[in-house]
């Protein structure tokens, strides 16, 4: 597993800016993996399993494909590069790919909620492989912006000045995506 992931590290000029101990998925264990795309570094796990490997290739794969637009979208690139990957490789499990999936999904909800996406701009093919439609998609998002807004709400942590202001410019954003939802 460790030469696959190198070459394909070497193939494309990327970095390891950290080798990270892989925790097994275990809950309550936060380790985040993740990509810079200006250094064109990653941060990945010892791959020491299918899902390490998965995870590798998914960080490997924002470098690769390079694209930075919408969070959904960006990460739906990558996971379909990594599940290439996989297949390829022989480390293609169905739960990676009903995780990854998942991911994508999560992504483009917070897309819709905080960014303003409309539903009817996600692309097609991503929805396909999903597994959804326009539909869940827009009452998915108001179930969480509902949320959101009912609860004290938890500023996300790319806000670094968590000031007053910035927590109504939050909930602003939120109650803005919420009246697109509901046509």
């Amino acid at each position: 597993m460790m030469q696959i992931v190198l070459h394909y590290l070497n193939k494309h000029n990327i970095r390891v800016r950290k080798w990270m101990p892989y925790n097994g998925r275990k809950p309550g264990e936060k380790v985040v993996y993740e990509a810079f795309f200006e250094t064109e570094q990653v941060t990945i796990p010892v791959p020491i399993d299918k899902y390490s490997f998965y995870v590798c290739m998914h960080e490997i794969g924002h470098i690769v494909k390079g694209y930075r637009r919408l969070g959904y979208h960006m990460e739906y690139v990558a996971e379909q590069w990594a599940i290439a990957k996989c297949k390829k490789h022989g480390y293609y499990t169905k739960q990676i790919e009903q995780g990854a999936k998942y991911y994508v999904y999560c992504n483009l909800i917070e897309d819709v909620v905080f960014r303003c996406l409309h539903p009817e701009d996600v692309k097609q093919e991503v929805m396909d492989w999903i597994g959804c439609d326009v539909e869940r998609i827009r009452k998915d998002a108001l179930r969480v912006g509902k949320k959101l807004l009912k609860k004290r709400i938890a500023v996300p942590s790319y806000f670094t000045n968590k000031t007053p202001a910035n927590v109504e410019a939050y909930k602003v954003i939120i109650r803005m995506s919420m009246q697109q939802l509901t046509y």
